[in-house]
């Protein structure tokens, strides 16, 4: 999953005050890589309660294309000067879900194999180097759409305001 710097040296967007239209890969990318842009967006936007903001990722990543269902997020495109490409996250349930030997395509068993684990997930890269890839990759998007879906949205637990949790316990 790692990517050198060169690579990420390579993002069409690079300049933190200067936000990208959404639709701007259509016309910066050379044609065949902006019909795989337009050809995952629109997937994407076309999963029942998709939604897509174009975010700086700070300066590794930078300008990102992020698409998820509230705060919980589905993936993230990255568009290089010579490619067209997606970062996406699994669970350990997500991962169990696909099926253990279940058959792959072979960019998505390879992105999955090569992913690394952070904590409960683990960040999958992959290049969508051809619409075979962006229809595979869009079959994945719409499972973990509809497992996003089955699972109630995290909540953050309340914050204490003055005092320590243990002195707000002994008031009861």
């Amino acid at each position: 999953m790692g990517r050198s710097s060169a690579y990420w040296n390579s993002n069409l967007y690079t300049v933190e005050t200067e936000e990208p239209a959404s639709t701007a890969p259509l016309t910066d990318l050379a044609a065949p890589l902006a019909a795989r842009f337009e050809a995952v967006r629109s997937g994407l936007l076309t999963i029942d309660g998709v939604g897509e903001q174009v975010r700086f990722m700070g300066p590794m990543w930078r300008w990102a294309w992020e698409y998820g269902m509230g705060n919980r997020k589905l993936c993230w495109l990255h568009l290089m000067r010579g490619s067209v490409d997606v970062t996406f996250t699994l669970t350990e349930n997500d991962e169990s879900r696909l099926g253990k030997g279940a058959k792959l395509a072979k960019a998505l068993a390879k992105s999955i194999e090569e992913g690394q684990r952070t904590g409960p997930v683990k960040w999958c890269w992959m290049e969508l180097e051809d619409r075979r890839v962006v229809d595979v990759f869009l079959s994945l998007a719409r499972r973990k759409a509809e497992w996003l879906s089955e699972r109630p949205a995290p909540r953050r637990a309340p914050r204490l305001h003055g005092g320590s949790s243990s002195s707000a316990g002994e008031a009861d």
